[in-house]
């Protein structure tokens, strides 16, 4: 194999693992075989689904961002809050001129 093959197929499999010595030929075969029984532990499918929390910042990550749920509503509830905390700020400043 050339250099250049070898360099691309050593990208696939994390460095700790095997090096690109390693997807040459027979003599590594027991490193690749290594290599093989590493993958087939992992866990296969999808991942579980995530406990409930009762963090409010997660809860609404789950609501708007994760998935199916993903949607434009969180940049309307942030051009609601700027809107919100101007319009105190400005209520407040325009207060203490009067006073």
């Amino acid at each position: 194999m050339s250099f250049v093959i070898r360099r691309q197929l050593s990208t696939l499999i994390p460095p700790k693992i095997a090096s690109a010595r390693s997807l040459g030929s027979n003599p590594h075969a027991k490193r690749m075989a290594d290599v093989v029984s590493f993958y087939q532990k992992l866990p296969k499918g999808a991942a579980p689904a995530p406990k409930p929390t009762a963090n409010p910042f997660t809860k609404y990550y789950r609501a708007y961002f994760e998935g199916d749920n993903a949607s434009g509503k969180p940049l309307l509830h942030l051009i609601a809050l700027v809107v919100v905390v101007g319009y105190t700020w400005e209520y407040q400043s325009h207060l203490k001129h009067h006073h």
